[in-house]
């Protein structure tokens, strides 16, 4: 089937993925003493590979009904970020409303667990919380000495916040579209998840952005039922060349976030 996350509610038999290393781990537990520590669901983050074929589809929210922002190919591994409940699925193992979030191709989301194959029937990451998952450091990287943005562009607007932020200013070059990289190779922390206090980056044709890209400085996530939404200031945005204005817009493919310490 093309896109093999579609819902059949059912009470079929549980999976039965990874009982031979469940055996295996109670067999070695039995020649200790009967003690042994088996890992939970509260692991911080887990992996999987896509058994779907061709591709499995990821979607902004853990629902058949939530927008596709991609097809990720057969046997990918992934990171599995968090977990959450949604839509029963059918997989080669039998139902499961088990979700995984994950992060690919630029931006991240959730697909059925029913078509990741992971090892066992349990989660394998703890739980989505009202919050991305914490990013474990924020490096600082080159410095500049002065605004190095085009006076009245997004560029030179994102650089005044960040150094109102921390006062000083970060070293990135090229255009808005090419900071990520930029940024990354300058030594700043860039992830592709959205974070408070960091310049989120657009890529061309992304909620508007120019053939240049576009920047500017996130002031908050809020984590929503259909995926996360950041707040971000901006100069020449809505507004124009010179201006400041805010907005509010979904963290979806394309997008990427330098972070300040």
């Amino acid at each position: 089937m093309k896109s093999n996350d579609l819902s059949t509610i059912g009470t079929a038999t549980r999976r039965r993925r990874g009982g031979i290393v469940v055996t295996l781990v109670l067999l070695f537990a039995s020649l200790l003493g009967g003690q042994a520590i088996l890992a939970t669901s509260a692991s911080a983050v887990g992996t999987g590979r896509i058994i779907a074929s061709p591709c499995l589809n990821l979607r902004t929210s853990p629902a058949t009904s939530a927008s596709v922002l991609t097809c990720v190919p057969y046997n990918t591994s992934v990171t599995i970020d968090c977990t959450a409940t949604g839509t029963w699925i059918t997989g080669p193992y039998g139902p499961t409303s088990l979700w995984d979030h994950i992060r690919y191709g630029g931006g991240s989301g959730f697909v059925t667990d029913a078509y990741v194959y992971t090892g066992t029937n349990n989660p394998v990451a703890g739980t989505c919380g009202s919050a991305p998952p914490p990013v474990l450091g924020r490096t600082v990287g080159q410095k500049a000495s002065s605004n190095l943005g085009v006076a009245g562009q997004c560029t030179w607007g994102a650089y005044e916040q960040w150094h109102a932020a921390t006062g000083y200013y970060p070293y990135f070059s090229g255009n808005a579209k090419d900071w990520k990289s930029s940024a990354a190779a300058h030594g700043w922390t860039v992830v592709l998840d959205a974070e408070p206090r960091s310049i989120v980056v657009f890529q061309p044709g992304v909620w508007g952005a120019s053939s240049f890209g576009h920047v500017g400085w996130v002031q908050s996530v809020q984590q929503r039922s259909d995926g996360r939404y950041i707040t971000f200031i901006e100069m020449n945005g809505t507004a124009g060349p010179y201006r400041w204005d805010t907005r509010t817009v979904k963290d979806v493919v394309g997008m990427s976030y330098i972070l300040a310490p």
